[in-house]
């Protein structure tokens, strides 16, 4: 223990007994003054206790809960069950919302998870668990096909800014993405009307459609491009080279 918790110790226990002494041989002020204070940490004690007992509560409260999740998890995952783990998972990272006001409903969500990943209750089609792989920052990047063409998505706009490759880059009109953010589409002009589908977050099928001809020109895959971590830089780092004598 601390000094400053011994000192605390020593007051706790100090105060009250000088109060019991003071009963029979202080004056009155005294008295009041000492079992005022000998209330105020009694209280204190009290409001200390509570405040332990009830993390010591929680702490066992969410590591049980936590518990059951994982191992729920794993026994479903090693069962050939991943792709309905994810999605319940999906479904409570967009519920939980971790707040100091409350507990988040987090055992209530836990149950509910461990529940829909085991199969004893249905996902309901298009409910808080029923949720896409996809998010809006899945668009966001840069993008481009085998032969150069790219295009540009950040999420400045609504929903989106899009910038294709071009001298100088040209940016599409009426944009728009599907409710769960699997379709991108936007127009070019009054020639080309495009459509993204993503296959999976790092590749998507590019619909050019003639609007004037009223068909399509041609479709082709587009890929997200991901800058590489510091880490595999490191592996390929060059020195710099030393300054050439004059």
């Amino acid at each position: 223990m601390s000094p400053l918790g011994f000192l605390l110790v020593a007051a706790i226990l100090a105060v009250p007994i000088a109060w019991l002494v003071a009963e029979f041989r202080g004056n009155r002020p005294l008295r009041i003054t000492l079992g005022l204070l000998s209330l105020f940490l009694v209280g204190l004690c009290v409001w200390g206790l509570c405040s332990l007992l009830t993390r010591f509560n929680y702490n066992a409260w969410y590591g049980g809960a936590t518990g059951d999740l994982i191992k729920t998890s794993i026994h479903q995952i090693e069962d050939g069950h991943l792709d309905r783990v994810l999605k319940v998972w999906r479904g409570l990272d967009q519920q939980y919302q971790p707040t100091y006001e409350n507990r988040a409903h987090y055992n209530e969500l836990v149950e509910q998870a461990n529940r829909l990943m085991s199969g004893e209750q249905p996902i309901e089609p298009r409910s808080a668990w029923d949720t896409s792989a996809f998010k809006s920052e899945t668009w966001v990047g840069h993008w481009e096909d085998d032969n150069g063409y790219w295009l540009v998505v950040n999420d400045v706009g609504r929903p989106f800014d899009v910038v294709r490759s071009g001298d100088p880059p040209t940016k599409m009109q009426s944009v728009s993405v599907s409710p769960d953010y699997t379709v991108l589409k936007f127009k070019e002009g009054e020639q080309w009307s495009h459509t993204l589908k993503l296959c999976n977050k790092y590749e998507a099928t590019h619909e050019w459609f003639d609007v004037a001809k009223g068909s399509i020109w041609k479709t082709d895959t587009m890929h997200k491009l991901i800058r590489a971590a510091e880490e595999q830089k490191k592996m390929t780092q060059q020195e710099k080279p030393a300054s050439l004598p004059k």
